[in-house]
């Protein structure tokens, strides 16, 4: 397929499906090359799709969009190169934020949205939300102070514990690595017990990987001084606001808790119907711009 080619066949792509863009995320179940979305390859259901359709339709946008989900962030790597340099039109990328705010890796266009933190879910997984899901599940009036004090404790505990664990992941991204946002957030909270910080698997992974990284290890003057909830790897935190809906409603009240999918889903609504999310300032900001862009 020529360059040249290519490059209309985006800019025409929203107008050949009958919308006014085309918006790309990340997420589904398979990850595409430029080249599969050239050829009309993506994922027709993601869960970042369903965070920034609500995204766009709390703060206004009201043009037709078709999103397609292309997995991985690099994904979308290209895309965003052709539309810092105006040569694609019609078309819009959605990203996580992921650390990019330290490294100086974030692409400048009206056209190009991202996560207010790492990724969505440091948006989603606010802890009232979280005692609102586990309330939702359960058959009284109102949640259990015992229940309450859980909540808030695991979250104290987790906030206290990941400041200085996204430092260190800071250090190896600074080295061209990563630390623990290669694995899944899972590996890291205890899903059987009170869902806290796994501290030896985080001790473990640092002990397989420290040999990597170049001496002295230091931040080389990057800014340290960051909030955990905003920064911290979204999916650490999604894994601990799940384990804690399980932990409080299966193992404390012995009730059947909901799939993991479908207290996602039910996040996502929760969050996108909260007075916050609809006079959030980041986000209307963001939305702003794209729509005078």
């Amino acid at each position: 397929m020529a360059f040249t080619r290519t490059k209309s066949g985006l800019s025409n792509l929203a107008q050949f499906h009958g919308a006014d863009v085309i918006l790309f995320t990340e997420g589904g179940v398979q990850s595409f090359t430029f080249e599969d979305v050239c050829n009309g390859r993506f994922n027709e259901a993601a869960i970042d799709i369903k965070f920034w359709s609500a995204i766009l339709a709390k703060h206004g946008y009201d043009k037709r969009v078709r999103f397609r989900a292309l997995g991985s962030k690099s994904a979308s790597e290209k895309i965003c190169e052709l539309i810092v340099s105006g040569q694609v039109r019609n078309v819009v990328v959605a990203r996580d934020s992921d650390l990019d705010d330290f490294l100086s890796q974030k692409y400048n266009s009206p056209f190009i949205l991202y996560t207010r933190g790492y990724s969505w879910e440091n948006d989603v997984y606010e802890k009232e939300l979280v005692k609102e899901q586990v309330n939702s599940l359960l058959m009284e009036a109102e949640l259990k102070a015992e229940y309450i004090r859980i909540i808030d404790d695991c979250f104290e505990d987790f906030i206290l514990k990941v400041k200085n664990l996204m430092k260190l992941e800071l250090i190896f991204r600074t080295q061209g690595r990563k630390f623990i946002t290669d694995s899944n957030g899972e590996r890291f909270i205890d899903g059987k017990n009170l869902p806290l910080l796994k501290m030896s698997q985080i001790k473990e992974v640092l002990s397989k990987l420290k040999s990597e990284l170049n001496r002295p290890v230091m931040l080389n003057g990057m800014k340290s001084s960051f909030c955990p909830v905003t920064y911290c790897y979204g999916k650490l935190f999604e894994a601990l606001a799940i384990s804690l809906v399980s932990y409080i409603v299966s193992n404390l009240e012995g009730r059947k808790s909901a799939q993991p999918e479908a207290v996602k889903m039910a996040m996502i609504e929760r969050y996108k119907n909260t007075p916050s999310a609809i006079s959030d300032g980041y986000y209307n900001q963001l939305v702003t711009t794209l729509k005078a862009g």
